[in-house]
């Protein structure tokens, strides 16, 4: 998750266009602001998620202005290779991207693109889980820390209905700075709930779960 923290204020920033959970066609139409690169070069994230959209597997929300998308937020199926992927129901999804130009910070537009895109009902019988993994933390031009970039992380999510969960995911669970949230939908079915936790603690035995 990249590009939060550290942000910019604007004393009248100009306003930005939401699209919430956007058709292929008009993501299309809004490159990438060329600082839209914590993940891949903004052409190829650009690319990326039309495809994703495309496909009918995920979710983009984005806020234009200028012509160009300047924040986004994606939400996916999890890929094939990860533990998550393993549920019958479909209903686990990630939040796999939040991003917002570094001219654009701090000014709210993350928050309401996740309060948005949650307020469509979609994600209601769903799992959602985002992995706050370090190595996509833009702390280089935040000028913080990544445990402060976690926290910051933490902070924003929880206001649209995560929360932090223990696994032993070697690849969360390898460093403090990382951490599993999710949002368990109000009404997901209590198997996809179940296997969510199963998931989150595959390597764990039963009577060390800690709910």
């Amino acid at each position: 998750m990249g590009g939060l923290a550290g942000a910019p204020q604007r004393a009248e920033p100009p306003a930005a266009e939401l699209c919430i959970c956007c058709d292929a066609e008009r993501l299309e139409r809004h490159p990438f602001d060329p600082d839209l690169d914590v993940f891949r070069p903004p052409q190829r994230q650009h690319e990326a998620l039309v495809k994703l959209v495309r496909s009918g597997d995920g979710c983009v929300s984005a806020a234009f202005a200028e012509g160009r998308t300047v924040a986004y937020v994606a939400l996916q199926k999890p890929d094939p290779f990860e533990r998550w992927s393993d549920d019958p129901s479909g209903r686990i999804w990630e939040l796999g991207a939040v991003e917002v130009a570094p001219a654009w910070r701090g000014r709210g537009l993350a928050l309401r693109l996740l309060e948005q895109t949650f307020a469509t009902g979609f994600f209601d019988d769903k799992v959602v889980i985002a992995q706050l993994l370090s190595w996509h933390y833009d702390t280089e031009r935040s000028g913080v820390s990544p445990y402060t970039y976690r926290e910051a992380l933490i902070r924003l999510y929880r206001k649209v209905g995560f929360r932090v969960w223990r696994t032993d995911d070697p690849e969360i669970a390898g460093r403090i700075e990382n951490a599993l949230m999710a949002r368990i939908g109000p009404v997901a079915p209590p198997e996809t709930v179940e296997r969510f936790h199963k998931l989150r603690l595959a390597g764990t035995a039963p009577w060390d779960f800690p709910f």
